[in-house]
């Protein structure tokens, strides 16, 4: 039977999952909705006012709240030439020290985001465009994004010898 953590790390991963392919989903309606939008102005049935807006907002969300999966993935920037140089024993210390640090900036940002968005929703402050969504939702979103980077850094620092095999196995695949 599956330890506690490793269950969490199970649902934790699904949910990064279901949080990218949302990302992925809005996408694919961009690509349907603009042409739509043009068609509807060319012919002159109207317009989607709210379209730009909508993109802005589900493009933030989406980054933010895809974020965590990319790092799941091995997918994010990095520079790997100081730990694909260390000894494999090194490599390894060296892996867990970096996502220690990096799980220390995340929760960081997830509690500058937090009382930022604690701040914006005591002072209700909504932006002056079409769609007036609260500007504490969106602090929100950055908020549980990172408090979301922090848990993957941590479950990161867990399984580091692996994720070292795995993108170092990424990596002789890709480029020239």
């Amino acid at each position: 039977m599956p330890s506690a953590l490793n269950r969490f790390e199970i649902a934790f991963n699904l949910l990064c999952l279901i949080f990218a392919g949302g990302t992925a989903v809005t996408i694919g309606l961009f690509a349907i909705l603009i042409p739509l939008d043009l068609l509807i102005r060319s012919i002159g049935w109207g317009n989607m006012p709210w379209l730009h807006e909508g993109i802005e907002y589900t493009l933030y969300v989406g980054v933010f709240l895809g974020a965590p999966w990319v790092l799941q993935q091995g997918a994010h920037v990095r520079v790997d030439l100081f730990v694909e140089n260390l000894p494999k024993n090194l490599a390894v210390s060296a892996e867990i020290v970096l996502d220690f640090v990096g799980c220390i900036i995340c929760l960081s940002l997830f509690y500058y985001g937090l009382q930022g968005s604690i701040e914006a929703y005591i002072d209700k402050s909504i932006p002056d465009k079409l769609l007036k969504i609260a500007d504490w939702w969106m602090l929100l979103i950055f908020a549980v994004s990172f408090s979301m980077l922090a848990i993957e850094f941590l479950l990161r620092m867990r399984r580091a010898r692996t994720i070292l095999e795995k993108e170092k196995a990424i990596s002789t695949k890709a480029g020239f």
